[in-house]
């Protein structure tokens, strides 16, 4: 089955981040499937879920450093958030909830784009937050990723 999935990196221990998600998705109008408490579905019927794990499972140790960095903070832990239909109507929420949890544990939401990022769009994401590029990829805290999610341009990959 195909999806989408948006990563947020979080200063905050996993047992917090994972009730900060759980509150967004009850929050999102999400109900939990009740024989697989990781498996969540939306009022619509799309499936979603989450995974709370180490940082550095699956990103390169260089660039959590340069996130480490530049949000002087330790990274604790990485949650991914995910639909697993590819549905277009399905990821502004996906959306909304990685920008929610983000600003509730200060975290950052991993953003990949469809082509390469314009100089003008970093900066008006850069004016409205923090945001870390990182190659054709962005780390954007919860201000500059409420920007996104109402930029016209919006949109998830991955």
């Amino acid at each position: 089955m195909g999806g989408t999935a948006l990563s947020v990196l979080s200063p905050h221990a996993a047992e917090r981040v994972e009730r900060v998600v759980m509150q967004e998705m009850l929050a999102e109008g999400m109900a939990r499937y009740e024989s697989d408490p990781s498996s969540w579905y939306s009022a619509d019927g799309l499936p979603y879920g989450f995974d709370v794990q180490p940082p550095d499972l699956e990103i390169d140790p260089e660039e959590l450093q340069f996130v480490e960095r530049a949000s002087g903070m330790t990274i604790r832990c990485e949650v991914l958030l995910h639909i697993f239909v590819r549905d277009l109507a399905g990821r502004p929420a996906l959306a909304r909830m990685a920008e929610h949890v983000a600003r509730r544990t200060e975290g950052w939401v991993f953003v990949e784009f469809d082509r390469p990022p314009s100089a003008g769009l970093l900066r008006y994401l850069a004016g409205a937050g923090r945001c870390i590029r990182v190659e054709d990829a962005v780390y954007l805290d919860a201000a500059a990723m409420t920007t996104w999610n109402a930029h016209r341009d919006f949109h998830v990959v991955k």
